[in-house]
């Protein structure tokens, strides 16, 4: 079964990502504060934006090359 792009289905879409991108990082705060109640992160905008980073960090690709 295929879905035909209507406006519906389009609105549905944008806010279901508009939510998942709002959810995410209250998400990732509120675990980090359960797994680690001595962390006591509060919910501001500041700890939302830096909730971005930490899987950004995660996700780097680093590596060194050592010529010989």
């Amino acid at each position: 079964m295929k879905l035909k792009p209507t406006t519906s289905n389009i609105l549905i879409v944008l806010i279901l990502a508009t939510l998942i991108f709002i959810g995410g990082p209250i998400a990732l705060i509120w675990a980090l504060n359960t797994l680690f109640p001595a962390l006591a992160i509060p919910f501001t905008i500041e700890t939302w934006l830096a909730a971005f980073i930490i899987p950004a960090a995660f996700k780097a690709n680093i590596s060194i090359n050592k010529d010989k």
